[in-house]
């Protein structure tokens, strides 16, 4: 079957991800992130595109980019096809290293894209990894406040956000809106998800699990996240619990 055509971006801006082929690990080190991260830097000299935001986690990487004259596709080509052949030779391997297409989401304005942003540097923060999104190393959140990533465009961020200040504000909130990620399909239908709560759980209805105490709800979402084929937002669908409390439930 032929693939279907990505919608183009009127902005020109996109929320990309990336991940490793059959969830491979795209990072094992602090020298892989660097690689990365020059290769992005690199190709941005060569064919000039704007990345407002990235993180770069284990298994997949997410980025917000404005390809100007560019296409994403042959952008991302370029700057995979460079750290592969690198990443190949450091680790001895042949073959693809990353999942055959990249997801990528359109972003249609000021908002949508303030939003990404703190989405894509929340991401290790609701994976658990940190506890603020200052304290990890390898996302462009410091970019704006010390340039320490200097490929990065912050110009347009901060000016929407009246400067330094007000975006380490506004990173402190928690994003509720909804982004690309990578999940597996889930493979229980919803409603079968919710017959399955009910039978276990005989003196709740699956919308009451939201109100019950903090204690009570965390134990039966923590047992509904072992049933095999659900997934984080699957559950948050089926409950009404928003993904920003399931995330951190284990």
């Amino acid at each position: 079957m032929p693939r279907t055509a990505r919608k183009k971006s009127p902005t020109g801006v996109y929320h990309v991800v990336l991940r490793g082929i059959n969830k491979q690990t795209i990072f094992y080190d602090d020298e892989d992130r660097e690689v990365f991260l020059s290769r992005l830097k690199i190709e941005k000299e060569k064919k000039p595109y704007q990345i407002y935001s990235f993180c770069l986690m284990s298994n997949h990487i997410h980025i917000l980019i404005n390809e100007l004259e560019n296409s994403i596709g042959k952008i991302f080509q370029k700057i995979l096809g460079s750290y592969v052949y690198w990443y190949n030779r450091k680790y001895e391997r042949i073959g693809n290293l990353f999942q055959d297409r990249f997801k990528s989401e359109i972003i249609n304005n000021d908002s949508h894209l303030l939003s990404a942003i703190r989405y894509i540097h929340q991401n290790p923060v609701k994976a658990g990894i940190v506890k603020s999104v200052e304290e990890y190393g390898w996302s462009s959140y410091s970019a704006y406040i010390n340039d320490k990533r200097s490929f990065v465009e912050t110009d347009l961020i901060l000016s929407i956000l009246n400067g330094k200040e007000e975006y380490i504000k506004f990173m402190e909130e928690m994003e509720e809106k909804m982004f690309l990620e990578f999940e597996n399909t889930p493979s229980i239908s919803d409603s079968k998800l919710q017959l399955l709560i009910e039978r276990i759980y005989k003196k709740y209805r699956v919308n009451n699990i939201l109100n019950l105490e903090k204690g009570g709800r965390d134990e039966i979402l923590s047992i509904i996240r072992q049933i095999l084929g659900t997934s984080i937002r699957q559950i948050s669908r089926v409950t009404g619990v928003p993904v920003s409390i399931i995330r951190y439930i284990e």
